[in-house]
């Protein structure tokens, strides 16, 4: 889809598995961004362990030949005993740490930051750099020291975002250097790179996994669409991909900004492509709100019967796989357009219930018509979810509407 570039790192991180950026299983490499995903990863190594002694290794390589100044041995010495104890983010908060105590940016930030971007402006090498995480701790280095350098910060992060999303680093700059971040951010609009557009949507997502929350964008998330606008018809699959996970996050905190947004741009010049609205709708889709699939062209009431609607085999154990299988009538004179969900009712550790809605599939039925619709689900751990032992129910979702619903009982090793 995009070439892929072996440099520091990726062109953008990896959206990292389970609740918080601590999570070291593999599980979330399908979520990696386009432009990120390297044929030397392998499912079976956790994404900690990418950030290794060697890895290490290469980035002090790298800094001692940008600045006579770095002691490429005492950084790998402070790190080297430390970092296997260490989860993921805390590992590249520790490589930026070393980076900015070796650099001496306490006493001298803008030569320290010099230092960087030179790494970061460095044509990556198989030697050293290729494949790796390397480039993150640059980006980090920048979020953890640089709040106080503003200006030659945000003027660093076009080189370094290109190397490694600075998706993450931009979020303390909107909280405590609001206009001036949004002056650059309205620049980096119309930049050459797609990675440097991508970090203006990216960066202002206002539920971006994983980030710290920017309370401006959470309680006027009209600003960020405002901002991202332009962008909704950007050359660049994944800018574009960005703007629409923008727009599913502001659905889940203002739903109606979401619709009247996109009925905005649907009647001016700029509309954006039908991926865009679908991804973007995502969340209300499955929650059935009736003005976004009134903008996808699906029935809002649906005319339908449910024939029949089973779960087998009615008892597995973890790793097995259940079959769904739902025979729909259209009760109808008219030909409908329908959204075909299904949510599984977990329950929890506490005795509580986490429901969880999955995509089954876009449906035309005609009128009178009767389909019969089967799905397979696996149901096997994954570092997003402890599986409880007990009865989970599972619910046919029509158009948003529970029509139907169905059991199976699940044994836990």
């Amino acid at each position: 889809m995009f070439s892929q570039h072996f440099c520091f790192g990726y062109e953008h991180p990896p959206i990292l598995p389970g609740p918080t950026l601590q999570s070291s299983g593999s599980a979330g490499l399908r979520h990696l961004s386009p432009l990120a995903r390297p044929t030397l990863f392998t499912m079976a190594t956790p994404l900690k362990d990418r950030v290794n002694v060697e890895m290490v290794r290469r980035l002090a390589d790298g800094m001692a030949e940008v600045d006579g100044r770095f002691d490429a041995e005492a950084f790998i010495i402070a790190v080297k005993p430390r970092i296997d104890q260490l989860e993921l983010k805390d590992r590249i908060n520790l490589l930026a740490d070393e980076l900015a105590a070796g650099l001496d940016a306490t006493s001298d930030y803008p030569a320290a930051l010099a230092a960087v971007v030179a790494l970061a402006e460095i044509e990556p090498t198989e030697r050293w750099a290729a494949g790796t995480f390397a480039a993150w701790p640059l980006c980090s280095f920048v979020e953890r020291h640089g709040v106080d350098h503003p200006a030659d910060s945000l003027a660093a992060m076009p080189t370094l975002t290109k190397r490694w999303s600075c998706e993450f680093a931009i979020r303390p700059f909107l909280d405590n250097h609001l206009d001036l971040t949004w002056r650059h951010l309205v620049e980096w609009r119309s930049d050459e790179h797609e990675a440097v557009r991508r970090l203006v949507s990216e960066g202002t997502r206002p539920l971006l996994p994983w980030a710290t929350r920017v309370k401006a964008l959470t309680e006027h998330p009209e600003l960020g669409l405002d901002l991202i606008a332009p962008l909704r018809t950007d050359p660049s699959e994944a800018v574009r991909r960005s703007v629409a996970n923008h727009l599913n996050d502001v659905a889940k905190l203002k739903p109606e900004l979401v619709t009247a947004t996109l009925t905005r741009w649907a009647a001016g010049d700029g509309q954006p492509d039908d991926q865009v609205v679908r991804h973007g709708l995502r969340t209300l889709i499955k929650r059935g709100d009736p003005a976004a699939m009134a903008l996808l062209g699906f029935d809002t009431s649906p005319e339908v019967t449910i024939e029949t609607f089973t779960c087998e085999p009615a008892s597995i154990t973890l790793g097995d796989t259940i079959q769904l299988t739902a025979t729909i009538r259209s009760t109808s004179a008219h030909d409908q357009r329908l959204v075909v969900d299904y949510v599984i009712h977990h329950p929890t550790a506490t005795g509580a219930i986490s429901s969880k809605v999955f995509k089954w599939t876009n449906l035309r039925l005609d009128a009178g018509a009767t389909v019969t619709l089967e799905k397979r689900r696996a149901i096997k751990s994954i570092s997003t979810r402890i599986y409880q032992p007990g009865r989970h129910r599972v619910e046919l979702q029509v158009a948003g509407r529970a029509l139907a619903n169905a059991d199976f009982d699940l044994a836990v090793d």
